[in-house]
């Protein structure tokens, strides 16, 4: 490996690079970024490439990648208080419906046609990406994690901080079809109730945004109404929801975020492309498919101030012109703005400072 990465050209010391292969995995630290630096490709050489160079842009990528992560993350915790409280509103006023949130009838099942059922959905005959990333939210209703058997024994039995006995009440008496507590020696527990603003809490953030989909009119419009948009704008805001979980798994799995794209699979609301001056990528005959990490920033930035990201983008900018020289700095930084979407310093400083504002 060593010997390899020696017969391609980069300048290094073995000691320092054994140091740093202690701490960081081959694969991310030269692999993930080496297209950034390659003089040739066949075969792969650099040219005035030290293993500073690596390190800098690895270290910049991390950085980058934590300081998305955390903007995803007060979006996420955002719309999770906004789904408890209106959902609890309407359904959970009284201690008997604490549970009404596992109750299937106080949601829509998307495939569900039947204009006099309590699941009805009036979008079911058009639903949007049916054979797409939504294919498993429309035909896999009664699947959903709040919904299956025996979700509130796994609420407890699995999070360590929900102690049952802390939710006993001898005043609650689980009503039929809410979740019920059921113990090792299989006696169910109907005095046990865990209130829904503990119970989202658990969920993932792909959880969390299938159970926007679930959620019944009255209440989505109360929740897009804390992201200041209308109820018109429901399927908009869904698929923007989709990418930035898409966003949200490679920052949770430590990928590279410089080389994010969307999966194909994943498609684009023509009104989001659109409002948000999208470019997604034709793939396979869709007309909208694969974005990239630019277009999923300009999503995200909807949401949350990115001027945090433009600050470690600038001061990165000028490290590497400082260490390597303007031109071959400057050259790297050209390289790596087109990788992740769009070559144009100039827009990603406009989008990151806020100064363009989308409007739905």
């Amino acid at each position: 490996m060593k010997n390899r990465l020696k017969s391609r050209g980069p300048t290094f010391k073995d000691d320092e690079l054994n140091k740093v292969l202690v701490e960081q995995n081959y694969y991310s630290l030269f692999n993930g970024f080496e297209n950034l630096f390659l003089d040739t490709l066949h075969p792969k050489t650099y040219k005035n490439i030290t293993l500073d160079d690596f390190k800098a842009v690895h270290s910049f990528d991390k950085r980058f990648s934590n300081a998305i992560f955390s903007k995803l993350n007060k979006v996420e915790e955002k719309l999770k208080t906004s789904i408890a409280y209106h959902f609890t509103k309407r359904h959970c006023t009284i201690l008997s419906d604490t549970m009404q949130y596992t109750n299937k009838s106080n949601f829509m099942d998307p495939s569900d046609t039947n204009t006099s059922s309590v699941t009805y959905c009036p979008y079911s005959l058009n639903y949007p990406f049916v054979k797409e990333q939504n294919k498993k939210i429309y035909s896999k209703f009664t699947d959903f994690s709040l919904f299956k058997p025996y979700y509130l024994t796994n609420l407890i039995d699995r999070n360590d901080h929900i102690d049952m006995k802390f939710y006993q009440s001898k005043n609650y008496i689980a009503p039929a079809n809410v979740a019920v507590y059921r113990d090792i020696h299989k006696i169910d527990h109907k005095d046990v109730e865990v209130p829904f603003w503990v119970a989202i809490e658990t969920l993932t953030f792909g959880e969390t945004i299938r159970l926007v989909y679930y959620l019944q009119d009255d209440v989505l419009e109360d929740v897009l109404s804390d992201f200041k948009l209308k109820k018109g704008k429901r399927s908009e805001f869904l698929n923007m929801m989709d990418f930035l979980l898409c966003l949200r798994n490679n920052c949770a799995h430590a990928s590279v975020i410089n080389r994010f794209t969307t999966p194909t699979y994943y498609k684009v609301n023509a009104n989001i492309v659109r409002t948000f001056l999208l470019n997604p990528q034709k793939h396979y005959g869709y007309k909208d498919s694969k974005l990239s990490l630019f277009d999923v920033l300009k999503i995200l930035g909807y949401f949350e101030s990115l001027v945090e990201l433009k600050q470690l983008m600038k001061k990165f900018f000028y490290s590497n012109r400082r260490r390597m020289g303007y031109l071959e700095g400057n050259k790297l930084n050209q390289k790596m703005l087109k990788q992740m979407g769009c070559p144009n310093y100039g827009q990603w400083k406009k989008i990151l400072s806020g100064k363009i504002q989308y409007t739905l």
